[in-house]
């Protein structure tokens, strides 16, 4: 059984002996079958089993509760929040248009490599107007010397993609970067 311990979960589940409920509930866990059952049965299920009561959904008429090892749910439930915080890297915007002057290129090349090296992905999009749109093959050199720039930090997650007026693609850092920086 579990040890009654205080962490950022506690607020959210009632464990064993925190639930004040005496009606019939709903169990449900992994080798057991869902099924409704009354407060004091479900108690000594989980005693057979050697595994914790946890409630999950308390506010109903029949509340639902599982029959699981707590401290196992709540280090998967960490694991799980710590993996999708990783997974939410911000992604910036870097606009070019199609007659960029040289060094506003490369002033936009500056700004998006600081994003890359926050670990920010960058997704650059080539705005085209009026005539430009028909010339859209000729006009992509100006995104392409953006990525040029950039070769020595980012590769492209895919070619440049059209979408309507304008020419986007998604640059994210490479991974061989941090190597040779510790080679250094």
């Amino acid at each position: 059984m579990a040890k009654q311990k205080k962490n950022d979960f506690s607020s959210k589940f009632r464990v064993n002996d925190e639930i004040r409920f005496n009606g019939n509930v709903r169990i449900v866990g992994n080798d057991i079958e869902s099924k409704v059952v009354p407060m004091s049965e479900a108690r000594k299920i989980a005693e057979s089993m050697e595994l914790d009561l946890v409630e999950i959904q308390g506010n109903l008429d029949t509340p639902i509760i599982r029959i699981c090892n707590y401290e196992k749910m709540v280090y998967e439930l960490k694991k799980a929040a710590k993996k999708s915080k990783q997974a939410t890297k911000p992604l910036k915007e870097i606009q070019l248009s199609v007659n960029i002057a040289k060094h506003d290129l490369e002033t936009k090349a500056n700004s998006a490599r600081k994003f890359l090296e926050d670990g920010s992905r960058v997704r650059v999009t080539l705005s085209m107007k009026g005539r430009e749109i028909s010339r859209r093959e000729e006009n992509k050199k100006s995104i392409l010397e953006f990525i040029v720039l950039l070769e020595d930090v980012a590769v492209p997650e895919s070619t440049p993609k059209d979408e309507g007026n304008k020419t986007v693609v998604i640059l994210k850092k490479k991974s061989n970067v941090k190597q040779l920086k510790e080679v250094e």
